[in-house]
């Protein structure tokens, strides 16, 4: 039977897509995708297709006495994520304690709605945006180094607010190029702040409009500060030039309560873990899909693998994120 005219119209978002998906995948095969399914053998092809062969040969003999400290190494993730969980609850003992002391207990019970309600109710879940820097190790610093001189031109600031932040920096790498091309309506959130970041990111000389990778260096933490805290310390100071980052808050943070329905220490745990990512694909969907061609280049992985291991320090300690205000 003939195709309609009808038929052809409401078909045309999906053709568009399929159209977009066929494209992405012809200007990327001259380099060789990473391959098969488990993380410890992309790791080890897009090192070694980089020729990086140090650093795959450190994650493959990591052991007790000889720690890799990659974030591509299951045992060496879990370690930073419980050394991100330490920062956390060194931070939260006065807080827990506070809740001890009102609530009348002389041990506190952890497993108790009370508990986990005031805590889950008391802390916040802030994440920041710094910028779209080049998969560059020099100006990944730069960027972290402007975030740090931001934090503390915040703690020189006069304000009625006390409170701490505590968490880490996240390097996660995009493909804006396709990002901002997709016509996938799921994704304008995303489009519109990675044109935001792109252009402030521009503009601080991090990255050139050339470039089609790029590294979004931003943050997640907890705090026992909330919205009106953060606003009345912070300012404007998050903001992209005179606008805050699309969707964000007044302060140009995304603030977020704790999952009620899960205990507070489950909801501390994933948050110690949230930044620590051993990606091997794109987290966004350019193409409408969430296979095959969104699976990173060898040379993009190994790139991401090397610049963390190059920026986090020993420990992880150059991805720690903590303040205290007042």
């Amino acid at each position: 039977m003939a195709t309609t005219f009808q038929q052809l119209k409401d078909n045309r978002f999906e053709d568009a897509v399929r159209i977009m998906r066929e494209a992405a995948r012809l200007d990327r095969t001259h380099e060789e995708h990473v391959a098969g399914y488990h993380v410890r053998t992309r790791v080890q092809n897009a090192l070694r297709y980089i020729e990086n062969d140090k650093l795959a040969d450190k994650i493959r003999d990591c052991s007790r006495s000889a720690r890799c400290q990659s974030l591509w190494c299951s045992d060496c993730r879990r370690t930073a994520a419980d050394a991100i969980e330490r920062q956390m609850r060194k931070r939260l003992v006065d807080d827990e304690d506070l809740y001890r002391i009102l609530s009348g207990e002389v041990e506190i019970d952890r497993e108790s709605d009370a508990f986990n309600s005031h805590m889950n109710s008391s802390i916040h879940h802030v994440s920041g945006y710094v910028g779209l820097v080049s998969l560059d190790a020099d100006n990944v610093r730069k960027g972290l180094e402007f975030d740090k001189r931001r934090w503390k031109r915040i703690r020189e600031r006069k304000h009625s607010s006390s409170f701490w932040i505590a968490g880490n920096y996240e390097l996660e790498l995009v493909n804006y190029r396709y990002l901002l091309q997709s016509t996938n309506p799921g994704s304008d959130k995303k489009q519109l702040q990675i044109a935001q970041l792109l252009k402030h990111s521009i503009d601080q000389g991090w990255i050139t409009k050339g470039e089609n990778i790029g590294v979004l260096l931003h943050w997640h933490a907890v705090s026992n500060a909330d919205k009106r805290q953060l606003e009345d310390a912070i300012g404007t100071a998050y903001w992209l030039g005179d606008q805050r980052l699309y969707k964000s808050g007044s302060s140009g943070l995304y603030v977020q309560r704790l999952h009620a329905s899960k205990s507070f220490d489950k909801n501390i745990q994933k948050l110690a873990s949230y930044a620590l990512k051993s990606a091997t694909r794109y987290k966004h969907s350019f193409t409408g899909s969430d296979v095959g061609d969104e699976l990173m280049l060898n040379s993009e992985l190994g790139a991401l693998i090397g610049l963390y291991h190059s920026i986090q320090g020993r420990s992880w300690r150059s991805l720690v994120l903590t303040h205290s205000m007042g």
